[in-house]
């Protein structure tokens, strides 16, 4: 039957893998010979780029008992900790396992989508925007969206569907209130408080209870601006604003 070692990356690796997986596999096979499975599924094309993983911080080589000094060489490397063991013995993980890992990282990059579906699009020009299914070309795995705008519709053809991300009614909320947010912002000529966002957004009671985590991740996306005013209070911001606001003191 066949076994995988389970080999753990450094935080270098895994950062090398996120931006570079054939960079990790070239160190790799200079040691070992055998197949290798990366929880890892890479779409790249001209015009998209998408890396979608199972889990982070590990890969597997097919075992090879000619080879078992080769996994612990890898330890003498900026890119791997090593093969995980017990004791003093590879740590061995059954075919079955790595079988299962391949379904479900197959089922994860194949989203059951549909014409009609709104989805957000997680690469490429319209990165983060929501956009609803127009086409669906299941042979290619790709699909044609349009991408709902202020003043007009755009047809974004041939997306591949490893970049779509079909919505739920909770994200679809989440992203409705981070668009109030921003044109509350784009239209404001001052840095608003939390408490006068409130005061201006006719908001339910749920949306009202979950303004502040979404303030918090808008301003991680890097969407909106967190700062301070005269008197130390935390207030919000697109980029434009800072000219037009020196009493804040910009984060």
């Amino acid at each position: 039957m066949k076994r995988w070692v389970t080999i753990q990356l450094t935080e270098r690796g895994e950062h090398i893998l996120e931006e570079d997986p054939t960079s990790i596999v070239k160190v790799l096979k200079k040691f070992i010979k055998s197949d290798y499975f990366i929880p890892l599924h890479l779409n790249k094309s001209k015009s998209y780029e998408n890396r979608i993983f199972l889990f982070r911080g590990y890969i597997f080589s097919l075992y090879d008992e000619k080879e078992t000094k080769n996994y612990f060489k890898l330890s003498g490397t900026q890119y791997f900790i090593g093969p995980l063991v017990v004791g003093s013995t590879l740590l061995l993980t059954n075919n079955d396992e790595i079988k299962k890992m391949k379904i479900q990282l197959l089922k994860i990059t194949k989203p059951n989508i549909k014409i009609g579906d709104r989805v957000l699009v997680l690469d490429g020009k319209y990165k983060h925007m929501t956009a609803i299914v127009s086409e669906y070309y299941v042979k290619d795995k790709e699909a044609d969206l349009t991408v709902e705008l202020k003043c007009m519709n755009i047809i974004v053809p041939r997306v591949p569907v490893v970049c779509l991300k079909k919505m739920n009614d909770s994200v679809e909320k989440e992203i409705d209130l981070s668009a109030k947010i921003l044109e509350l912002l784009q239209n404001s000529k001052k840095a608003l408080t939390r408490k006068e966002i409130l005061e201006v957004l006719e908001l339910s009671s749920l949306d009202r209870s979950r303004l502040s985590l979404i303030l918090a991740k808008c301003v991680k996306k890097g969407l909106i601006k967190l700062g301070s005013d005269s008197c130390g209070k935390s207030v919000f911001f697109l980029q434009h604003l800072k000219k037009e606001t020196p009493t804040c003191l910009f984060l």
